[in-house]
């Protein structure tokens, strides 16, 4: 009974011996093949016209470029919104060819919006500060203000990805406009002085399209279209005003500032006192409404006009009518 236990005994330890000689064999053999490996990248030469070196030959990526246009060049682009701010990419095209915009300014952000992670939104003072330079340089292009004019302006900022990219260049335009609302319109020619000398861009004389209000004047004006001062007209421009504030007032209280502010224009432009001015009946006022982005511009002029009955309507100027009776 003894000597089969230790026969017992003996083969358990024969079968331990077993085992352990294969798993130092297999480890031994792993370390060697290791050594190879190491040994043989550390002693083989890099290939030739490098350094061995992984990390310190990367290029770094050009810097990315954009392409803006020149001053003075006209833009082949569709009439839009002038409130959209993004920028616009839109291909130069020679001025007697038809097109919506004339580049007056090339500028740059600068200061904190220059430093923000995306493009001025409108109604923030970098997007302010372009609208303003902007309305500088095309006072300066057309010759006279803007706002007298069948014109308007258009600020282009550059998108989210351009801006990403270093991108901080903006772009002002001006355009013609068909109507007195200062839509913009498809045109030919260039507007560089075109509120100099003759003006042949000056705001004058308006065919109105409306409807007859039961007071006699006009209700629902879809539009006031320039028309020669000789032809038979409704309305006739005054001059621009400013809206003072730092945020858009409500409907009314805008409605009563407007008309204040555009009575006195009328009343200096027909050569009257205020209170000659209440002494006709036979003249009335009329202006458009401010948007919100317009307002988020900075810029906050609104145009004035001088308007008479549906079914009177006038052949000649009435600037500094005075106290004559309206012109046949």
């Amino acid at each position: 009974m003894r000597g089969a236990r230790l026969r017992k005994v003996q083969a358990v330890h024969r079968r331990a011996n077993k085992t352990g000689a294969t798993t130092v064999n297999k480890a031994a053999r792993f370390v060697a093949v290791a050594a190879l490996v190491l040994g043989t990248t550390a002693c083989q030469a890099p290939p030739a016209g490098t350094d061995g070196d992984l990390t310190d030959d990367w290029r770094p990526l050009a810097a990315p470029t954009f392409e803006v246009p020149d001053v003075g060049q006209c833009l082949k682009s569709e009439p839009r919104s002038p409130f959209e701010s993004h920028f616009y990419r839109a291909t130069p095209i020679a001025c007697d060819a038809q097109h919506a915009l004339e580049v007056v300014l090339v500028g740059t952000v600068e200061g904190p919006a220059a430093a923000a992670a995306a493009p001025p939104e409108p109604g923030s003072a970098g997007y302010q500060a372009a609208y303003a330079a902007c309305g500088d340089a095309a006072d300066d292009y057309v010759g006279g203000d803007w706002h007298d004019g069948l014109l308007g302006i258009d600020v282009q900022l550059p998108t989210k990805t351009p801006w990403g990219g270093g991108q901080r260049t903006y772009v002002c335009t001006v355009y013609g406009s068909a109507t007195g609302s200062g839509m913009m319109a498809l045109r030919k020619g260039s507007l560089k002085g075109a509120l100099a000398g003759a003006a042949p861009s000056a705001l004058h004389c308006l065919e109105v399209i409306a409807e007859e209000r039961s007071d006699g004047f006009y209700q629902h004006m879809s539009a006031m279209n320039p028309i020669d001062c000789a032809q038979p007209h409704g309305a006739e421009y005054t001059g621009s005003v400013v809206v003072p504030g730092t945020t858009l007032p409500a409907d009314d209280k805008l409605h009563t500032m407007m008309a204040d502010a555009c009575r006195a224009k009328e009343a200096a432009f027909l050569g009257l006192t205020q209170s000659q001015l209440k002494s006709r009946s036979d003249v009335q006022v009329a202006w458009y409404n401010m948007s919100q982005n317009h307002w988020q511009s900075g810029d906050h002029h609104e145009r004035c006009f001088v308007t008479v009955p549906y079914k009177h309507p006038v052949h000649a100027s009435l600037k500094g009518l005075g106290q004559a009776p309206l012109p046949a």
